[in-house]
């Protein structure tokens, strides 16, 4: 049983990281009834847990958040409150709690250090940094983010995927930090590793994040070719938050340009993302006049 169980979440993993959600969840689906037919509550715990981070890429992350704080609280395996506590924390972080989220990401923490192995503590850091950047806490995120550098360092598999994306996300720190050219080093870099992993479903957020950077080196048609591929990539993903701030970064590549008509369609495609404040061209206007890298954070 354990053997089929182990070989039924690590494909779930690669089918995962394949960007196949869908067929993710039935793997883990699989292997948890598996684990509880034989009454095996760690493994079946572990089975969820799992299909909870699949769960959440979907928006199906809150209704899971019950049960996870119950395996936080009854578990007695260090590994799957681990679990509980890291993907409530995303759970939260999905709905835009952040104060929820950043308690539980602290508590994943914690019992990251208890497990003690690399790949909770690379992606507890992950997390405590991220939410760090959401908030512009940029120096703690910078320094979070290299401590779970560190450990995804000598990781394998899937965590090559999430190391090239910490790496993205340090790059995207260093450029709010006054330090371009060594954040577009570490952005390149990530762009690098995604492709040659073949993970371009993952590839939108780190070509948003070069179309920033070269958006504020003035190198405005490297800007635009990034600009434009990552709002392709995320509209196939459906990433809500990459597609608006790829249309702010390109309307402001326009404007620089000397382009105010293409700078204005891309402002129309935005106000699409914005129902409740309808087709203003008095608001177009304002974005116009303003230039938009001074108020736009790109993790939300």
């Amino acid at each position: 049983m354990r053997a089929r169980f182990d070989e039924l979440l690590r494909r779930a993993e690669e089918i995962f990281a394949a960007g196949d959600i869908h067929a993710a969840i039935d793997l883990a689906v699989e292997a948890e009834k598996l684990a509880a037919g034989d009454g095996g509550t760690d493994l079946a715990d572990h089975a969820f847990c799992n299909r909870c981070a699949f769960l959440i890429e979907l928006d199906r992350g809150h209704e899971q958040i019950p049960k996870l704080k119950q395996i936080l609280l009854r578990s007695g395996d260090a590994m799957n409150r681990w679990r509980a506590a890291y993907y409530t924390s995303v759970a939260y972080d999905h709905d835009n709690e952040l104060d929820k989220a950043s308690s539980y990401a602290q508590r994943a923490r914690e019992l990251a250090a208890v497990c003690a192995e690399p790949a909770p503590l690379a992606a507890s850091a992950n997390l405590v940094a991220t939410l760090a950047l959401r908030s512009s806490e940029f120096e703690t995120a910078e320094e979070t983010y290299r401590e779970a550098a560190e450990h995804y360092r000598n990781l394998d598999g899937y965590h090559r995927i999430m190391a090239a994306q910490v790496k993205d996300n340090l790059g995207y720190v260093l450029m709010c930090l006054d330090r371009l050219a060594d954040g577009l080093v570490l952005c390149e870099e990530a762009r690098d590793a995604l492709e040659t992993l073949d993970a371009n479903h993952y590839l939108h957020q780190t070509l948003q994040d070069l179309c920033y950077g070269y958006l504020l080196a003035e190198q405005l048609e490297r800007a635009k070719v990034c600009g434009e591929r990552a709002l392709d990539l995320a509209v196939d993903a459906d990433d809500a938050l990459v597609v608006k701030n790829s249309l702010f970064l390109l309307s402001e590549i326009a404007v620089r340009r000397g382009d105010t008509f293409g700078a204005r369609r891309y402002l129309h495609d935005l106000t699409a993302y914005y129902p409740e404040a309808g087709v203003s061209e008095e608001i177009i206007d304002v974005f116009l006049a303003t230039d938009l890298t001074t108020v736009v954070n790109l993790r939300g």
